[in-house]
C-alpha cells in the first residue's frame, strides 16, 4: 500500500515535469512530417491539429518535402530515401526525431490531457521503437491508404509547411 501511495504522486509529477523537458524553447517551431497517403498518419495529423490549440506544430507530407528533409539530415525518410516512408519525422530547432521519439515529442507540445502521454518517453527506446515499427509495418493493411496525399483546406491548410498566405487573397479584396 505504501508503494502505491508513493507511485501516484511520482506518476503525477513525472506526467507534468517530463513533457516540459521535451518541449522546445519558446519560438522554436515543431515540424511534423508524415506519410501523406497513410490513413493512420492522416488520422494522427488530424488528432494533433485538434489537440494543439496554440498551433505549435506545422505539418508536411514526406512525399512533398524531400529537399527540406535532406537539408536537416533526414532525407533518408523522404519518398525515395533508404528508409522511405517508414516513420514520422519531427524537426525541432534543427534536431531530428524519428519513430516513437517523434510521436512523443509531438504529444509533449499538445494540450492536456494529451501532453501527459509523453510520459511514455520513460519507456526504454528499443521497446518503444519495436512497438512503433510493428504498427508501422502493418499500417496500410490495418488502416488502409489513399491514392494521393490529402489536400488540406480552410484554417487547417495554414498549418502546413507549403502554405502560401498569398493564395488566400481574393482579387476582390486587393
Amino acid at each position: 500500500m505504501r508503494a502505491l501511495s508513493l507511485a501516484v504522486p511520482l506518476a503525477a509529477i513525472t506526467a507534468v515535469y517530463l513533457p516540459k523537458q521535451l518541449q522546445p524553447a519558446p519560438g522554436v517551431e515543431t515540424w511534423l512530417f508524415f506519410d501523406g497517403v497513410c490513413n493512420l498518419c492522416d488520422g494522427f495529423v488530424n488528432f494533433v491539429y485538434a489537440g494543439d490549440s496554440q498551433g505549435r506544430v506545422r505539418f508536411g507530407a514526406l512525399q512533398k518535402h524531400r529537399e527540406l528533409l535532406e537539408r536537416h539530415g533526414a532525407g533518408r525518410y523522404a519518398e525515395g530515401g533508404e528508409e522511405s516512408m517508414s516513420t514520422v519525422v519531427v524537426i525541432q530547432d534543427g534536431q531530428v526525431f524519428i519513430r516513437s521519439s517523434a510521436a512523443l515529442r509531438i504529444l509533449a507540445v499538445m494540450d492536456q490531457p494529451w501532453r501527459m502521454l509523453a510520459v511514455f518517453y520513460l519507456v526504454p527506446l528499443p521497446l518503444r521503437d519495436f512497438v512503433y515499427q510493428l504498427v508501422g509495418q502493418h499500417r496500410y493493411t490495418i488502416f488502409g491508404k489513399k491514392e494521393q496525399c490529402m489536400t488540406p483546406s480552410g484554417d487547417f491548410k495554414r498549418r502546413f509547411l507549403e502554405y502560401d498566405a498569398s493564395e488566400d487573397r481574393h482579387p476582390i479584396f486587393q
